[in-house]
Parts: structure tokens; C-alpha cells; sequence
């Protein structure tokens, strides 16, 4: 994931200086290449350490690092304009939007296989097997993510509740026990019901699992496992598109996983669930 992806998706988590430097970092790019730091300091009306800080907040050792990083990021969207993100503009081609959203995907999907926390997928994975219920919470868009994955493993056998109704997500969320495990989808992790429903199942002393962006935010901070996603999405009215993909890649990574770990347990539950839905096929 480039530290211009990385940047955009943890810059409302930043300290204000950070996000004033991350925002000069954003709107001057091209320019950005071969800039003292010192320049870039001054017009942010900062310090030169403060710019190392948010480099390094970014993962690199400082400056001249993160600079070879956006220079070798720079020239691979010069060579391929194509492999970027890219919004959907007004009268453009059908050809070119399915392009663009199919490209878009392909780099959500390509980025998150290379965050992904692998150390806290394991934990999560021992941890749903033994569950005696799954809870899958989400709100808005997120809430197809969460119908998703509370289909996908009712029909391996687990007891799961997954409910559109915040009345009834409270319920669900506060019958909650040591034991079972809930998953709460929010790709900004900041929706409020979400975060209320999370902090429910908390005290329920539920293991409580975020899927949400890289970066860090509300949602991620109080959880006790994190799976971070990522996706770039610079047009709210374009609604979620690669950052509800990335949650459902997650989803079948951590379904796939339980149900590889358990094969020999959910086999006949998952031909006997397979049979009866292709009895409904004409």
C-alpha cells in the first residue's frame, strides 16, 4: 500500500499539525518529489521535526525515506495511469467505468491481502471455532457485509445473529456472554450505533472483533482484535464500493479459515445445507 493510500485513509486520526502536514502532502504531490524538507516545513508553519513525525507515523524512518517511497509511487501512476484509484467523472464510458470499478477492486482487494494482520486473524480464527455464538454487526452498507458473513457461517452449523433493527441489535448485543465472539463492520469506525453496540457487547465481556480501515480510529481502539482493510474513496456520493468489497474479502478469509480448520466438524452440516438449497434450483 503506497503512503499516499496510507495517508488518506489515517488523516482525520492525526494530530492537528499532522493533518495540516498531511494535507499539504495531499494537495502538492507532484511537487512534493526532491522538496527540502525544510520548504515543507515553512509552508506548513511548522517545525522540521514535526514533518519527520508524520513520516514516521507513516511507517518510514523519515523524510528522505517516505520521499523515495512517493517517488517510486509517482512513477508507477505515470507509467500506468490506469492501476490508481480513480473516481467516476460525469459522461464518462460505460467500457471505462466498468474498467475503473473493476481496477478499483482489484488494487482494495491487492492492498488489504498486504495489511492484513495474519498474528491477529490466527487468534480470531481458534477463537470463533469454540464460540457458542456469533454476533455480525453493521449499519448502513456495512450491514450487508454483516448479512454476509452471518449466512456464510449459519450454514456451517454456528448459532449467529445478525438483525437490520437497532432495537433489536441492542438485545442481541447486551444477551451477549464470555465465550461468544461479534464482529462489527465500519470501514470509517466512527459510526456511532456501532461503536454503542461494541462497547454493549464489551461489558458483556463478549471477545468483540472490528473489521474497519487501516489506520487506526473509535471502532479499532476499543475492540479486542482488529482486521484492517483498505480502500480509497474520494467521492462520498459515489456510497461504498471498494470499502464494503474489502470487508466481504475479510469475511471470506476468516470463513474460509474456520471452516478449513474445522472441515472434518462442518462437512456434513455444509453438504446438508449445499443439498437442501439445491432442491430449490429449477
Amino acid at each position: 500500500m503506497s503512503s499516499l493510500s496510507t495517508l488518506q485513509n489515517i488523516l482525520m486520526t492525526l494530530t492537528p499539525i499532522e493533518q495540516k502536514i498531511g494535507t499539504y502532502f495531499l494537495e502538492n504531490t507532484l511537487s512534493l518529489v526532491g522538496k527540502p524538507i525544510l520548504e515543507v516545513a515553512q509552508n506548513c508553519g511548522t517545525s522540521k521535526s514535526a514533518v519527520v513525525r508524520l513520516c514516521k507515523h507513516l511507517g518510514f524512518t523519515g523524510y528522505k525515506e517516505f520521499q523515495n517511497d512517493l517517488s517510486a509511487t509517482l512513477a508507477l501512476q505515470l507509467r500506468d495511469q490506469s492501476h490508481g484509484y480513480c473516481d467516476i467523472y460525469p459522461e464518462s464510458s460505460v467500457a471505462k467505468i466498468c474498467s475503473i470499478v473493476t481496477l478499483n477492486s482489484i488494487q482494495a482487494l491487492g492492498n488489504t491481502l498486504r495489511i492484513i494482520n495474519i498474528n491477529a486473524l490466527e487468534p480470531i480464527v481458534a477463537l470463533v471455532s469454540k464460540a457458542k455464538r456469533l454476533d455480525f454487526y453493521g449499519i448502513g452498507n456495512s450491514l450487508i457485509v454483516a448479512e454476509d458473513a452471518d449466512l456464510k457461517f449459519s450454514r456451517i452449523g454456528f448459532n449467529t445473529h445478525c438483525s437490520s433493527n437497532i432495537h433489536r441489535q441492542l438485545i442481541d448485543a447486551s444477551t451477549l456472554q464470555s465465550g461468544d465472539v461479534a464482529f462489527f463492520f465500519s470501514y470509517s469506525g466512527t459510526t456511532k450505533n456501532c461503536v454503542d453496540l461494541l462497547e454493549v457487547a464489551m461489558n458483556q465481556k463478549a471477545t468483540t472483533v472490528a473489521i474497519t480501515c487501516v489506520g487506526g480510529n473509535i471502532l479499532s481502539e476499543k475492540a479486542d482484535f482488529v482486521l484492517e482493510t483498505a480502500s480509497t474513496e474520494n467521492l462520498v456520493r459515489t456510497g461504498a464500493m471498494t470499502s464494503r468489497l474489502v470487508m466481504l474479502g475479510v469475511v471470506d478469509m476468516v470463513f474460509t479459515a474456520v471452516a478449513s480448520k474445522n472441515y472434518h466438524k462442518i462437512k456434513d452440516i455444509l453438504d446438508a445445507t449445499t443439498a437442501i438449497i439445491e432442491k430449490e434450483r429449477i
